[in-house]
């Protein structure tokens, strides 16, 4: 020890232990946000359009650009990228041009819409040459599109490819392009005819590429949400596809959802009406009780009741999965095979929409 101050020497070295694990636990802190800069935006961008998302983007995306400049996001996107998992930074929304489809014009003579041209006759699928079926949505048309593609593997005419991305919609493509993807999807798979579900989670606000966000139930969402259900048959139809059925969403429990839903259904049933190739399928009536009212037990062909809500209320059971999916291949075979015509499960209206329906919580 020799001239060392027995006294004062573990006193300094608590002090500069202290200091050095604080100085550690800052640095660990900050390299840990700048490595996870990417995924922490991602996660921001993908909250509902308001102030919670403006907020956190303020806070993170600095973070993420200081990530990137240093390059300290590439170990991450490395690794995702050898196990094979996604990207885990926030992703380019591609950009899809599509050319809207003209509307029938009136006449000069008589002030009407002209006539809409003949379709073709649909070639009829035959042993070796399937009809192809694309089947996209929410994860509401995750068990209805199973059901479906039973069904079209039964009638060894029909070739089916199921496509559901839990919790996306028209809404949001910077979460999930699903313009995108049906381009993608209608370029591989050749589709004669197509099953699409979406609005579960198209209860949230909207932003148009202008950048003005619109909340839920207003005029200006209503807008765009019609020009974005639109874009969806474009893509389909002047990809080759020659019938659509469009999937309404089923009731709902809960008075606010359930007039969000209607809401969109109206919006999904009026494009159907004003686009030749395109049939609107009424979920809502599908799965309505007596008196027209939410229940999550319905009564079979044979009189016994089965469950067609899942334990949350809004997904269906693989019976109520199964139920919808026989109401949309009637419709599919009476186009393509030549079967009797779907029942009023199809063609009944649903209860209209309230107007100043307002986002869920």
């Amino acid at each position: 020890m020799g001239d060392r101050d027995p006294v004062k020497l573990p006193f300094g070295r608590r002090r500069r232990t202290a200091a050095s694990a604080l100085v550690a636990i800052l640095v660990a802190f900050v390299l840990g946000v700048l490595f996870n800069a990417p995924a922490m935006k991602k996660t921001a961008m993908e909250l509902p359009f308001g102030g919670q998302r403006s907020f956190r983007l303020a806070l993170v995306s600095p973070a993420a650009a200081v990530s990137h400049w240093f390059f300290l996001d590439r170990p991450a996107r490395f690794a995702a990228a050898m196990l094979g998992k996604p990207d885990p930074g926030p992703q380019p929304v591609a950009v899809v041009v599509v050319t809207p489809r003209p509307t029938p014009r009136p006449t000069a003579a008589s002030g009407k819409p002209r006539p809409k041209p003949p379709d073709k006759p649909l070639p009829k699928p035959y042993p070796g040459h399937p009809l192809h079926l694309y089947i996209a949505g929410d994860s509401m048309a995750g068990i209805p599109g199973m059901a479906l593609v039973n069904l079209s593997n039964d009638t060894h005419l029909i070739k089916p490819l199921l496509d559901y991305h839990i919790s996306t919609g028209l809404v949001r493509p910077d979460f999930f392009n699903w313009p995108a993807q049906l381009q993608q999807q209608v370029k591989a798979f050749d589709p004669g005819a197509a099953v699409v579900m979406w609005g579960a989670n198209d209860n949230q606000g909207v932003q148009t590429s202008s950048g003005k966000v619109y909340q839920f139930g207003s005029s200006g969402w209503e807008k765009e949400y019609r020009r974005r259900v639109d874009e969806a048959l474009a893509i389909l139809l002047d990809g080759g596809v020659r019938r659509i059925y469009w999937v309404g969403q089923p009731i709902m429990p809960g008075s606010t959802y359930d007039s969000q839903i209607r809401l969109m259904n109206d919006i999904f049933r009026s494009a159907a009406e004003k686009h030749p190739g395109v049939q609107y399928i009424d979920a809502y009536q599908v799965f309505s009780g007596a008196g027209g009212g939410y229940a999550q037990y319905l009564r079979d062909d044979n009189g016994q009741m089965q469950q067609v809500r899942e334990a949350d209320g809004e997904h269906l059971t693989y019976a109520g999965g199964l139920r919808l999916a026989e109401v949309v291949m009637a419709a599919i075979k009476a186009d393509w095979l030549g079967k009797k015509k779907p029942g009023a499960g199809s063609a009944s209206p649903s209860p209209k929409a309230s107007a100043t329906a307002t986002p869920a919580p």
